[in-house]
């Protein structure tokens, strides 16, 4: 006989469980019933493979005698049986009430139930639900956890959204859980787990279903979670990209503000030295530019009406400082200006097209820009186009922070869907026998989804 563990002498005083005496009763009478009515259940199929009731021996060489059984040494067989197993489980019983005070703990229903059941709230809907469930409950660790040397039996069924599993097949026929996925349309749905004990109704319950019901809640509830974290996580990292991508997009288009501001302010000092009513007229252009374009200065989304009125503005103030040097049209199809479109992008072609075109060359000269929708493999595109006549691609016309932002900016807010072309454009005065190296202009291009409304 082992000697007695002793706790440490600082260990903690194990609190004493006392058992429900209620529940110890129903236990220990529920015990002796189940494993009574298995060992007879048994039992009796062992006799029934026997002639019932009768004896068959040898009387003579040649003949069989039947004798019948006494009926009152059966009974007294079947008696001493019964009393016999009831003493069993009486005893496997207590060794598990015993069994439970050392853990700490004290018999309840489910302890003693033969079915357990469990509900999960899921957060996410049932397809997504069922997909989770099935990859948990097919792994070898929550084999291991119930105790199986390998991964469960499992059985599923995607239609009814339906999981078993258990130790062997049949899974009737043994202990197995069975899960159920609600099918109710929403963004959530519930999960129905239930523990059975099979043929295994007729022993002792010693906890096995609710460990196993507990278990397999466990394991469904850590992934559900970690499947949630996952996607928060996710959702944070889209949220902060959006907003580095928001700061981004201010810091450029901050660069741009200033860069059409003071040369503006620029233009209007040089007229109020040289034509005062130019400079009257400049200023009255100018305070309509600026109510129409403050509200929006800071924000990423305009339209593409919005900004060809601001292209206008900008080059009637261009005008009065150019005088006949410089012409402009500005046309667009009115379905075309509630598109959604970048701001101070055009402005900063339009204005290359002033300081590197127009303004250099020896003769007036003309910007058009216009718009049009095309449609592609990529869906539906919107071209927007600057042309001028001047003295074409230079050095200097590539350089500076215009273009730069641009291209910048569209990779930042469509990727690789919206594009920037500056090419030589043909200069609209150019004759035949025009040498074909000179003023041919220049040509830019902007292109961006019509789909990309965040812009």
């Amino acid at each position: 006989m082992s000697s007695p563990a002793f706790l440490p002498f600082n260990a903690p005083p194990v609190p004493e469980v006392v058992h429900d005496r209620r529940l110890v009763r129903r236990y220990l009478l529920q015990s002796a019933l189940r494993f009574n009515a298995g060992s007879l259940l048994f039992l009796s199929l062992a006799i029934a493979m026997l002639p019932l009731g009768l004896e068959i021996g040898m009387d003579a060489p040649g003949g069989f005698t039947l004798h019948k059984l006494n009926p009152y040494l059966v009974g007294g067989v079947a008696l001493a049986t019964m009393a016999w197993l009831a003493l069993v489980s009486g005893g496997i019983a207590r060794s598990y009430l015993a069994r439970l005070g050392e853990e700490g703990k004290a018999l309840c229903a489910e302890g003693m139930a033969s079915t357990v059941a469990r509900r999960i709230d899921a957060p996410f809907n049932a397809y997504t639900t069922f997909d989770l469930c099935t990859e948990t409950l097919s792994g070898l660790a929550l084999g291991m956890a119930l105790g199986y040397a390998a991964p469960p039996a499992f059985f599923h069924d995607p239609f009814k959204g339906r999981i078993v599993l258990g130790r062997w097949r049949p899974l009737a026929l043994g202990r197995h859980v069975e899960v159920r996925i609600s099918s109710e349309p929403g963004p959530s749905c519930h999960i129905e787990l239930r523990s059975h004990a099979g043929l295994a109704w007729f022993a002792i319950q010693q906890g096995e279903s609710l460990k196993a019901a507990e278990i397999v809640c466990a394991q469904l509830r850590q992934q559900l979670a970690r499947h949630a974290a996952a996607l928060e996580a996710a959702r944070r990292g889209r949220e902060l990209e959006r907003t580095s991508l928001q700061a981004r997009l201010s810091a450029l288009q901050a660069q741009v503000e200033p860069h059409f501001l003071f040369n503006t302010l620029a233009n209007l000092k040089y007229l109020i030295r040289t034509d005062q009513q130019a400079a009257q007229d400049m200023l009255d252009h100018l305070v309509g530019y600026l109510q129409n374009a403050l509200p929006d200065m800071r924000s990423v989304s305009s339209t593409l009406g919005r900004e060809m009125d601001l292209v206008g503005d900008y080059l009637a103030l261009m005008r009065i400082r150019m005088g006949e040097r410089l012409h402009f049209s500005v046309a667009v199809d009115e379905a075309l200006r509630s598109l959604p479109f970048p701001p101070a992008m055009l402005i900063s072609l339009v204005e290359n097209a002033v300081k590197h075109g127009l303004e250099r060359a020896s003769r007036p000269g003309l910007i058009t820009v216009g718009a049009r929708c095309e449609s592609s493999a990529d869906g539906e595109l919107l071209t927007v186009s600057v042309v001028d006549d001047g003295i074409g691609l230079t050095e200097q016309a590539g350089q500076g922070t215009g273009l730069a932002n641009i291209a910048e900016r569209l990779m930042l807010l469509y990727g690789r869907k919206a594009g920037l072309v500056v090419e030589p454009g043909e200069s609209p005065g150019e004759s035949p026998g025009e040498s074909q190296g000179e003023e041919r202009g220049v040509r830019a291009m902007l292109t961006v989804p019509v789909a990309g409304k965040d812009a």
